[in-house]
């Protein structure tokens, strides 16, 4: 399996400003730092970090180059055990000529709890997390050769 870096990416708001053209664009391959107008290209990273509030969706779009498979890591530890669920608890494929989203994911199971701690059986990105992932939900992919990113948070409406 390959080891990639995984960067953090900061929700902006989904439904702020509707119909404006915030979804993502499978144009340019790479992922939204937190601006919905900036793409950055991916340069050797294979996951992303986000701060999670239950709130949260990760849009994607894909390109002619199928994304393949994507992890989301479960966070939650097993009982006293120090140990998390693997890898391929929650996992999927993204395909070419897409666009969708993942999430929301509920911060009590897939925040990550102690990512210094645990390791992952099965995972497609073996770079060990870092500090910087407590309270986030990880998301790993095999392939981001046309694959676009960018996360959301959703805004509550109010009767």
């Amino acid at each position: 399996m390959a080891a990639g870096a995984r960067v953090t990416l900061q929700p902006i708001p989904f439904n702020l400003n509707p119909l404006t053209g915030l979804f993502i664009t499978a144009t340019t391959p790479g992922y939204d730092l937190g601006s919905p107008s900036a793409i950055t290209a991916w340069s050797g990273q294979l996951g992303v970090m986000i701060p999670n509030n239950g709130q949260v969706i990760l849009g994607y779009a894909c390109g002619a180059t199928l994304a393949g498979a994507y992890q989301v890591l479960v966070g939650d530890l097993i009982g006293n055990t120090g140990q998390v669920a693997p890898a391929t608890t929650e996992a999927g494929t993204i395909a070419a000529n897409t666009v969708g989203w993942l999430g929301p994911w509920s911060p009590a199971t897939y925040n990550q709890q102690a990512p210094t701690n645990v390791t992952y059986a099965g995972a497609i990105n073996t770079q060990a997390l870092v500090a910087a992932a407590q309270g986030c939900v990880v998301v790993d992919f095999t392939t981001t050769t046309t694959l676009a990113l960018r996360a959301y948070q959703l805004i509550p409406v109010s009767p």
